[in-house]
């Protein structure tokens, strides 16, 4: 209780200034920690876009370099088309030979053609890539994990008139190659993630 005459504050004004002080540090507390949070996110979703955006353009420059040639497999056989793709579950496995391998400075190679394939397992998107248009058991292959976190990986082949998830389709075995595809995803938040690629002019 204040005195006659006397000036300043007492106890119990001092608590509860100092109280309301508390609760509004508090209170800017949590603002702060909510906003560097959701800061955090929106970081994190920004990369995970620019990982998709950075495999798409991958696949894309792999698909519009294909090689108007038919690879062999391990034994040296000749596979049925330049490009063989299957669907397997939810997601497609997609093999084919590119040109255009970059070389390293002072790297001499006899070719800069490259056997890659795309395919996922456990939900991660891969891409194996070997130094060599047809490699055989004993060839080294590169192994890049593209994109994590990955629902459906669908690739959809057209051939002219309609589209297919197997190439070569059953009822063209002797089709060399699609006029372009279409690629599917669905990744982390994400779903129906959609690009189109048209292929080279085929080439007899």
């Amino acid at each position: 209780m204040r005195c006659p005459g006397q000036r300043g504050f007492t106890l119990v004004e001092l608590l509860i200034a100092i109280g309301i002080m508390a609760l509004l540090g508090v209170m800017a507390s949590a603002l702060l920690n909510g906003a560097l949070q959701n800061q955090d996110h929106v970081a994190e979703r920004q990369q995970q876009l620019e990982r998709v955006a950075l495999a798409l353009q991958m696949m894309r420059r792999d698909l519009e370099q294909l090689t108007p040639r038919i690879p062999r497999d391990e034994q040296g056989d000749p596979l049925p088309a330049r490009l063989v793709a299957e669907q397997i579950g939810e997601n497609s496995e997609l093999e084919f030979v590119h040109g255009g391998r970059r070389l390293l400075p002072g790297q001499v190679l006899n070719s800069s053609l490259e056997r890659v394939r795309y395919e996922v397992e456990d939900g991660v998107l891969l891409r194996y890539s070997a130094a060599v248009a047809d490699p055989t058991e004993n060839s080294p292959r590169q192994r890049r994990e593209l994109l994590e976190d990955v629902g459906r990986f669908v690739v959809s082949f057209y051939d002219g008139s309609r589209w297919t998830s197997f190439w070569p389709p059953s009822t063209q075995l002797n089709a060399l190659q699609p006029t372009g595809l279409r690629i599917e995803l669905d990744v982390g938040p994400w779903a129906d993630i959609e690009m189109n690629v048209l292929l080279p002019e085929l080439v007899q």
